[in-house]
Order: structure tokens, then sequence, then C-alpha cells
């Protein structure tokens, strides 16, 4: 019997072995989500929702005082003078992740693409408010002028072996602690924000996590490392890392240079960020560009609140 004459539509033009080159590819063809980085600012500063309305105030009350009481004398002749004032944030332009999707695309391809395109639309979103929320933070730092008369402004603490040398940057992180107690500042809340590069030269150091002189504060094992002198130690990706200073898109207080910031350390009063606009979602079908446009996006504002409850480590 003679062999049947197959039919090789798996084969590009019949050309033989291999016979399946455009069989459907399972592992090839899926989109690999991208891992996605963790916000690090959300619950660490003040936040506030607005309804409407273009921006948000924030009071600031100063520093009480104490009398010695004269006998005799009305004690409303000798009250003290608390200083106040405010700081507003603006609610910035709206800030969206748009992806246009041709519907023939779509109905050529095997795989599902909307899913993931959503998450990082979304994920770009978050990453870019953490960054923002940091820059507001380190623009906090970077405020020598208090914001009430008697109070402190915020601290830069620079070194040019501070992003290397572990000794310099322990010694950076003890020191941030210090300005934050000499400024009143509470000791909950306390957050210190690290890129990779110095949260594992801390970690291998092991001086916060030796378990003769800490708690259980985590291990190399596990690359953990919970807290730094009374901070909770936070590892990002989303430190700014460039000079902004002539970015017109962001608010006057954060255009500034970046490129030498290893670190900062801050209260969670130290910066604000306003909500208009929460995360949301769109999708439109587009007749005349036969495809579809899905937005992602939102409508916050980012600024420093209190210049003393934050310290920026820096190369000098």
């Amino acid at each position: 019997m003679a062999d049947a004459v197959v039919s090789g539509f798996l084969d590009v033009n019949n050309g033989g072995a291999p016979f399946d080159e455009i069989a459907l590819k399972i592992y090839a063809g899926m989109i690999l989500e991208a891992f996605n980085k963790e916000t690090t600012t959300e619950g660490r500063i003040m936040t506030r929702t607005i309804s409407s309305g273009k921006s948000a105030q924030f009071p600031i009350i100063g520093r009480a005082s104490t009398i010695t009481h004269s006998r005799g004398t009305e004690i409303v002749d000798q009250a003290i003078q608390v200083n106040s004032n405010e700081r507003v944030i603006a609610i910035e332009d709206i800030l969206m992740a748009p992806v246009f999707l041709d519907i023939l695309d779509e109905a050529k391809s095997h795989f599902d693409v909307r899913r993931p395109y959503a998450v990082q639309q979304g994920q770009a979103l978050a990453e870019e408010s953490d960054k923002r929320s940091l820059m507001s933070i380190i623009a906090a730092s970077n405020q020598a002028t208090p914001n009430f008369t008697g109070g402190d402004g915020g601290d830069r603490i620079t070194s040019a072996t501070i992003d290397t040398d572990v000794a310099v940057l322990k010694a950076g992180i003890y020191d941030a602690a210090e300005d934050l107690d000499e400024h009143s500042v509470p000791s909950s809340d306390r957050t210190l924000w690290l890129k990779p590069a110095q949260y594992y030269l801390l970690l291998q150091d092991g001086e916060f996590i030796d378990r003769d002189f800490n708690s259980d504060n985590g291990g190399r094992d596990t690359a953990v490392m919970r807290n730094a002198s009374d901070f909770t130690v936070v590892k990002t990706t989303n430190m700014p890392t460039v000079d902004e200073s002539a970015n017109t898109a962001l608010p006057t207080a954060q255009r500034l240079d970046f490129s030498n910031t290893v670190a900062v350390a801050a209260h969670s009063s130290a910066a604000g960020m306003v909500s208009l606009i929460g995360l949301m979602f769109e999708s439109e079908y587009q007749i005349n560009r036969q495809g579809h446009l899905l937005v992602a996006k939102y409508a916050r504002g980012f600024d420093f609140l209190r210049p003393e409850a934050a310290v920026e480590l820096a190369e000098a």
C-alpha cells in the first residue's frame, strides 16, 4: 500500500523536518507579565482625598512653650503665642498610561494582551506616584526655611563615599535618626528608603541583623532587613536618580537634582499626596481608527509638608 500524502499544514511550505514550525507555541507565545515592583510610599506619607476643587490645605501648628507664673498676675496676660502656617498641595495634570489596540492585530493574535496590558498600565501609574512621593520627601529635606517661625528646616547628610562605604552609610543613618530626634519628630512612623545597592550593602555588613545585638530583624538567608536604627527599612527602585531641575512638568519644589541621592529618611508627616481622581480605567472603540483605546489614569498632587521631618543621604 502506498504511503499517504500528508498535507503538512503545520510545516512551512512542506519543507520537511521539523514538521511543526507554525504550531501554537504555548510558552513562547505567552506574554510574560513583568514582575510588578511594589510601591513603597502608600501609607507612609500624609494622604487626603477630595471630591472637588484644585487643592487641599494642610494646616501647620507650631510649637508651644511654657511660662513661670508670676504671683498675682492674670494668666491670660502671660499666654504664650503659638505660630502657625499652612501648606497647600495642588492637583497636578491628569497622569495617564494610554494603549491603543488595533482590531486586526487582536484578531490575528492567539494570546490575550488586555489583561497584562492593564496590569502594566496600572503599575506604571503606581510607580510614578511612588517616585513623585519620594521626590516630595527629598524636597522636604532640601528646605532650609522652616514652615513656621521657631521651627526647623530639613537636613542633607552628604559624603563622597556614602553610596559605597558601608561604615559611612551606617553613620549617615544614625545621624539622620539623631536629626529627627533633635527636631522633636515622633519616633514612630519613620521610614528609610534605600536603593537596592545600598540595601544589600547593609545586609552583607550585618550590623542591623546581627542576633547578638538585635531582635529578630531578618537575615541574609532571606535577604530581609526590617529596621535600621529606628527606621523601617524599605528597598525601592523608584528612587529619583536624575537631574529634574529643568522639568517643568513637576511642581517647583520638586525640580531638584536627584542624581546624587542615595537614600532618604523621613517621618510620615514629611510629605503629602492629594487625590482628586483615583485610579481609573477607561475603554473606547474608535471606529475611525478601527481599534480600542485603553486608558489608565489618575489626578493627584504631591508636595512636601514638614521639612524638619526628612533627611536626605546623598553623595557630596
